[in-house]
């Protein structure tokens, strides 16, 4: 009977571990590290910032005529936003982070 038990312990402890799966890190597409994104409307977007002053997204076109400002305080790090693109023209336009009246950021987007 002990053989029987002493055997039964041992497949016990036998067994193969369960793991734990962690949850995958989100995946940021971080905007101003591309020379050029193709974006299209509703698609989120990342920036990372190191301060909490009000910081400006300005879409222009290559002439430098503004089309679009929005005014945000981010929180530091990485702040993620959506772009709609559905009042855009279908074509190259900068898109800059401003603080301070100072340019961070510039990348080109096209707009799908």
């Amino acid at each position: 009977m002990r053989k029987y038990i002493i055997i039964f312990l041992i497949l016990i402890a036998c067994q193969p571990e369960e793991f734990i799966e962690g949850q995958p890190l989100p995946q940021y597409e971080m905007i101003f590290e591309e020379t050029i994104s193709q974006v299209i409307n509703g698609q989120e977007y990342s920036f990372e910032v190191l301060t909490t002053e009000e910081h400006i997204l300005v879409i222009t076109e290559l002439n430098g005529s503004v089309i679009s400002k929005e005014s945000i305080i981010p929180t530091i790090g990485i702040n993620t936003k959506i772009i709609y693109t559905k009042s855009l023209p279908n074509e190259e336009l900068y898109f800059t982070l401003n603080s301070g009246g100072v340019e961070l950021e510039k990348t080109t987007i096209i707009i799908e």
